[in-house]
């Protein structure tokens, strides 16, 4: 459990450094994360919403307090998570 909440730790440092490298370059709202407004660098699909996609390590974070998804209150735990490689690339 330790060494995930340090990887999500390091995703979201890279996030931060990532997004301020682009703060002055217009992002379609695609590659954003819908609730931090931040570059998804991995975007997963949570299957329990509709259609709704999130930055991993946003999620993640979520997840670690609260194994249900923010949106519909569903169980959602990280291995249910969707990856979308086509939103990375």
């Amino acid at each position: 459990m330790e060494q995930l909440m340090m990887q999500v730790e390091d995703a979201a440092s890279s996030a931060h450094e990532q997004d301020d490298l682009l703060a002055d370059v217009d992002v379609p709202d695609e590659f954003l994360d819908p609730l931090m407004a931040t570059l998804m660098s991995d975007p997963v699909l949570l299957p329990t919403s509709s259609h709704l996609i999130m930055d991993r390590a946003h999620i993640v974070r979520h997840l670690l307090s609260d194994q249900r998804d923010p949106s519909t209150r569903e169980p959602l735990t990280p291995d249910m998570l969707i990856p979308q490689p086509e939103l990375k690339q």
